[in-house]
């Protein structure tokens, strides 16, 4: 019986090594195999986007659930996005990038990861990589796909704008009599000036009294930020509301002054002018401009900006009746001072912005020099 048993096991044996030869290969094979499955060639590189030549134009569309990046030739580069659901909107209205991150981390959402954050409002509403699916899926922000929210990053700077609209604006070429042209700085004798010892004392402490203030306001800024900063553009915000022109420099103010606006009881709509470049003859602009409708026809009474600020209810924006202006209308309707509108077009070179709209100052636009201007129209 025992010899029986050896025989059998050692049968066993032999018919296990034989089907483990046959199911495996050689050591040489198998080694020659993860060799090759090691050595197959990488994914090729994602195509290479064009640089931006100029000033840049950001827009997202709430209704198709896309982002378009325009410069000064047309459109560079397009994508899917994913922006706020129902409970938390995205809003819309006119934007710039305030800031910029590779590694962000949600101070309100839990120290949730937002990569490639570029802000577009102090309230939590930021550009940025995460799940996108071409339908709405935040709490207000803009999601990108990522590969794109990198690339985006890298062709933006702060203080580009950023329009959201509820449609699919598209920018125009414009040409009108009212859109500023480069004006030479008025020379300034020595008799306009107050060089006496007191009043250059005066002027100074004043000027770093404001300046300290700002810099207060906004906690440490670092060099490189105020020196972008102060190499932005101005902006131009022209307020049907406040019946005033704003203007600032690097997200601060400068002036401001009173207007006329003809045919007051008639909407101006929301438009967005940027300069492009200047003309062979170095004076006159090359603009073009975007019209961002009303995002909704019904009035709503407050907008939830995000979850922190459910406590923070906003009031909304009152439905403007009548059709509103078209963009060329709008600038035939606005009579602004001579001395402001010198004083811009001494200061007027590419990637200036216009922004003509019915509304007026709102809770995302702040005067401590961490935003510009931001409209809200939904």
């Amino acid at each position: 019986m025992l010899a029986i048993g050896l025989r059998r096991a050692l049968a066993l044996g032999a018919a296990a090594a034989s089907l483990t030869c046959f199911l495996l290969p050689p050591i040489a094979d198998a080694r020659q195999r993860y060799t090759r499955e090691r050595e197959r060639p990488q994914p090729t590189a994602e195509p290479a986007i064009r640089k931006p030549d100029g000033p840049v134009n950001i827009i997202v569309s709430l209704g198709s659930q896309r982002l378009w990046l325009y410069d000064k030739h047309g459109l560079v580069t397009t994508s899917i996005v994913s922006t706020g659901t129902a409970g938390f909107p995205t809003p819309a209205g006119v934007f710039a990038i305030l800031d910029k991150e590779v590694q962000h981390y949600s101070n309100i959402y839990g120290g949730a990861s937002m990569p490639y954050m570029q802000r577009l409002t102090m309230s939590g509403v930021a550009l940025h990589s995460g799940v996108t699916t071409g339908r709405p899926a935040s709490h207000g922000c803009i999601r990108l796909p990522h590969a794109f929210a990198r690339h985006l990053f890298g062709l933006t700077g702060l203080g580009a704008r950023v329009i959201i609209a509820p449609n699919e604006p598209v920018p125009q070429e414009i040409a009108h009599a009212n859109l500023f042209a480069r004006k030479p700085v008025t020379p300034v004798g020595p008799d306009d000036i107050d060089t006496s010892k007191p009043g250059v004392a005066a002027k100074a402490g004043g000027f770093d009294v404001q300046k300290g203030a700002a810099t207060a306001g906004v906690g440490k800024i670092t060099a490189w930020r105020t020196g972008v900063l102060q190499a932005l553009p101005i902006s131009v915000f022209v307020s049907k509301a406040e019946g005033k022109v704003h203007v600032r420099h690097g997200f601060r103010r400068l002036f401001e002054a009173p207007i006329e606006i003809a045919d007051s009881d008639r909407p101006i709509g929301t438009h967005v002018f940027t300069a492009l470049e200047f003309k062979d003859d170095g004076t006159s602009m090359r603009w073009i401009s975007v019209s961002v409708p009303a995002s909704s026809g019904e009035v709503a009474q407050t907008r939830k900006v995000s979850r922190a600020s459910r406590n923070e209810s906003e009031p909304m924006l009152p439905r403007s009746s009548g059709p509103p202006s078209t963009a060329a209308e709008a600038l035939a309707r606005v009579e602004l001072p001579k001395e402001a509108r010198d004083r811009i077009s001494q200061m007027l070179s590419p990637g200036v912005v216009l922004i003509v709209s019915d509304h007026g100052h709102n809770r995302e636009m702040r005067d401590n020099g961490t935003t510009d201007f931001v409209v809200l129209t939904r």
